[in-house]
């Protein structure tokens, strides 16, 4: 688990818990709160960084889901088994949720199943989450998938975006992506002032120069396709 703004932490990742695993933050305090939750196949490490934190899955009261794909949520089940977590996510990614799709959840790409899990409640563009004294403005940014939400807040007078895989995820009819609409969300992220950001599948750090890493995300989407993409699970070599 790595600190990386007073208590805001980075409790899953490729480095942290699976390399399979997508970013997945902590925000510490009364009412411990995840954004993403990780993997099934990362849910033991993430429970190892929980207990050295001092927290067990129960001590867990909600997770924000910021899309509903296998390397973000696959883990939702496993943590509600243990816990009275609730979950909540944007609408239009809340079936593949709630039923375990292999292609909408992505599952397919690592060959594992998305156990379905529970939606307790629906992120709406606007939202204003009140986690533990902080204030998270959740935007609405669909391309990736239909139901994808970046956060944005503030910790010690830095503005922050959590903006998940709508910055450098894949695309993929499979899974309902949309170059217009994150085209759009993109544009919508632009509008917004923040100082630093945290993406879906980076390092667990900071990327700051933030606005000019996002500028640079909008010049370069869907300039040229990769056909040839390899699922995760698999490890042939040409």
């Amino acid at each position: 688990m790595v600190r990386l703004l007073g208590n805001f932490w980075v409790t899953s990742g490729n480095r942290l818990t699976h390399v399979w695993d997508a970013s997945a933050y902590l925000i510490a305090g009364d009412e411990p709160t995840l954004i993403d939750c990780g993997s099934t196949e990362g849910y033991a490490a993430l429970k190892r960084d929980l207990k050295s934190f001092g927290y067990a899955p129960k001590d867990i009261k909600r997770v924000i889901g910021t899309h509903g794909h296998w390397d973000h949520l696959s883990a939702m089940a496993k943590l509600q088994e243990e816990s009275n977590a609730k979950l909540f996510i944007h609408e239009a990614d809340r079936q593949q949720v709630e039923t375990g799709d292999p292609a909408l959840t992505a599952a397919y790409l690592y060959n594992k199943p998305f156990p379905p899990a529970r939606v307790d409640g629906l992120l709406t563009h606007g939202d204003v989450l009140d986690i533990n004294g902080y204030l998270f403005e959740v935007y609405h940014t669909p391309g990736h998938s239909p139901g994808s939400v970046s956060l944005r807040t503030e910790f010690h007078g830095l503005k922050l975006l959590i903006a998940a895989d709508t910055i450098w995820g894949g695309y993929h009819p499979r899974i309902r992506s949309s170059l217009e609409d994150w085209e759009k969300s993109l544009d919508r992220l632009l509008e917004l002032e923040f100082d630093v950001m945290t993406t879906g599948h980076c390092p667990p750090a900071l990327i700051f120069d933030a606005k000019r890493h996002v500028h640079e995300a909008r010049q370069q989407l869907g300039v040229y396709w990769n056909p040839w993409f390899k699922p995760f699970h698999s490890s042939f070599r040409y």
